[in-house]
């Protein structure tokens, strides 16, 4: 979850490079890749190119291309188990969840009769100043393209963020906390000018929904986007989860806990899911139904910020909660994209609306290597060809 680039923190681990002193971990040979497509082959062959230093246990693969859905487990969902993980086995996905969140928070606008020009002071307890600067107060276009000014961590976060114990820190940061921070954080530029990758912000946008719905996130996202979705094994508390089909995170060769609860900030990436439900969910961001639900979400893929930020071999642009994604390696191809990251797991989505492709990573492991970006691409020219 640790990002080589300053500006990209923590879930947005554009090009995570392990430190020299980290311990890197080859996943074993292990494979439930059956080996009987050209697609099948061409990601079999990816993975031996980079096997030794994708640094992680396991990682699971799913595939839409040609309008067929492949799935590959590659390593271990749990270190000895010998048995690689499946389409079905559960991993956290950290940001992928702002993605969720905003197009929650779409739908609840258009509800509404609302716009993402529509300022979020509203939605705010009235003991809380108005969040502007310049004469511009923040909507909810700048908390869905990281153009807010609001800072990519909360300033009041704690220990834990410099101790490594960031899990725990989560668990805690209640809503008083998110409101002190707003009641004592000055935006660090004016609203939609400036990039800045928040996690605040979109903790943010998760508690607007709550407090417009007098509900948790969790019961919120069931009913206004994966129950209609029919995101089965979609969630945001592991209790709901099957336990047996869970990996285990892994951070520098170690073991590391779960992240269950984010508390006020679930918004930006308490959501747990299994390869099969990401390209569930990756369909109906290509074929959005003919719904509100569906409105919001072909709402949400609307290139908003147009300025790009260039970070190693991508740059990138704002949607709302998504990003447009280029790879210089594939000029020609544009990506609906987002990834995410938290103590024992990294995650990737790619969707390419003109190829109608969906390519999803789960690792069980946090942090990234080149192998890895090496191995994305090669997984990113199948689905693109």
């Amino acid at each position: 979850m640790k990002s080589a680039t300053p500006l990209l923190f923590l879930w947005l681990s554009l090009a995570a490079a392990c430190k020299t002193e980290d311990i890197i971990t080859s996943p074993k040979l292990i494979s439930n890749n059956p080996l009987l497509s050209a697609t099948d082959s061409a990601v079999n062959k990816a993975f031996l190119n980079y096997q030794s230093d994708l640094n992680t246990v396991g990682v699971s693969i799913g595939l839409y291309k040609n309008q067929k859905t492949s799935f590959y487990g590659y390593g271990e969902s749990k270190l000895g188990s010998g048995i690689a993980p499946d389409k079905n086995t559960f991993f956290e996905i950290g940001s992928i969840t702002k993605t969720f969140t905003s197009i929650t928070a779409m739908n609840m606008l258009l509800e509404k009769g609302q716009t993402i020009e529509n300022p979020i002071r509203p939605y705010l307890p009235t003991n809380l100043p108005t969040l502007a600067r310049d004469g511009v107060e923040i909507n909810f276009k700048h908390l869905m393209t990281h153009t807010s000014g609001l800072s990519y961590f909360p300033d009041n976060f704690g220990t834990g963020y410099y101790t490594g114990n960031v899990g725990e820190e989560f668990a805690k940061y209640d809503r008083n906390k998110l409101f002190t921070w707003l009641l004592n954080t000055p935006l660090r530029s004016k609203p939609f000018t400036t990039w800045e990758y928040s996690n605040g912000a979109m903790g943010l946008l998760g508690t607007l929904l709550e407090l417009n719905y007098e509900k948790e996130y969790g019961s919120i996202l069931k009913e206004k986007l994966l129950g209609p979705l029919q995101l089965t094994d979609t969630k945001t508390d592991m209790n709901e989860t099957d336990m047996s089909r869970w990996s285990k995170g892994y951070s520098n060769g170690k073991e590391v806990a779960y992240w269950n609860s984010l508390n006020a900030m679930n918004g930006a990436g308490v959501i747990k899911s299994t390869a099969s439900d990401m390209i569930k969910y990756g369909l109906a961001n290509l074929n959005p139904p003919s719904t509100r639900l569906g409105d919001a979400i072909t709402k949400t893929q609307q290139v908003t910020f147009l300025p790009f930020t260039e970070a190693g071999r991508i740059k990138i642009n704002g949607r709302l909660g998504w990003f447009q994604c280029i790879h210089k390696d594939l000029p020609n191809e544009i990506f609906i994209w987002h990834n995410g990251g938290t103590g024992g797991y990294s995650s990737d989505m790619y969707i390419n609306e003109a190829r109608g492709s969906i390519l999803v990573i789960l690792y069980n492991t946090d942090k990234g290597t080149q192998a890895r970006e090496d191995f994305t691409l090669a997984l990113l020219r199948i689905i693109s060809n």
